[in-house]
């Protein structure tokens, strides 16, 4: 993966008031305490410490730059009925293994997410352009303000974080990027 573009300049637009923490989309993460006692796949992305398995966990590890989907096609045909999946690692990594997961049938009460970079707000985030559809990984804090490299346009980093595309939104501004 290469190395996530800067912000062009942070704080560009604050939260709006009237939306509350709780009602964006932002992901919210319970924790490996909310796994319970299910047997578990323990995916463990890139250079992510293990966490704790259980007597009935199997672990497998998603190389830096590896693909999520392919890895999920091999290990769901393996799974027994109840299994959970838990999936720890950078938050860009988790999201499209979570994307994956969905993509494939599970549902967001089956998947434990555990991202080892969130006690920075400013991190690696996935950015999809609502002008061009290009994805792009900024390191950034959501309000920040970031270049597309697809259309050139100045993207807003929303509070509205995208399930099925594992992204936050870049919403366009009027702006070209310099």
């Amino acid at each position: 993966m290469a190395d996530p573009v800067r912000p062009l300049r942070t704080g560009a637009a604050a939260p709006s008031a009237h939306v509350a923490p709780g009602r964006t989309t932002v992901p919210r993460y319970t924790g490996p305490a909310g796994r319970g006692d299910a047997p578990h796949l323990v995916v463990v992305a890139g250079s992510a410490p293990d966490p704790d398995l259980g007597p009935a966990d199997r672990l497998v590890r998603l190389p830096t730059g590896g693909d999520a989907a392919s890895l999920l096609d091999r290990e769901l045909t393996t799974l027994v009925t109840g299994t959970r999946i838990l999936v720890t690692g950078p938050e860009t990594v988790v999201q499209a293994v979570r994307a994956a997961a969905l993509h494939r049938g599970a549902l967001d009460e089956e998947l434990v997410l555990v991202p080892t970079d969130v006690a920075d707000s400013t991190r690696d985030r996935t950015v999809h352009c609502g002008h061009c559809h290009h994805r792009v990984v900024v390191h950034a804090d959501v309000g920040d303000a970031v270049a597309c490299p697809g259309c050139r346009l100045v993207l807003h980093v929303a509070g509205h974080h995208s399930r099925r595309l594992a992204a936050f939104l870049g919403a366009p501004t009027p702006q070209r990027a310099p």
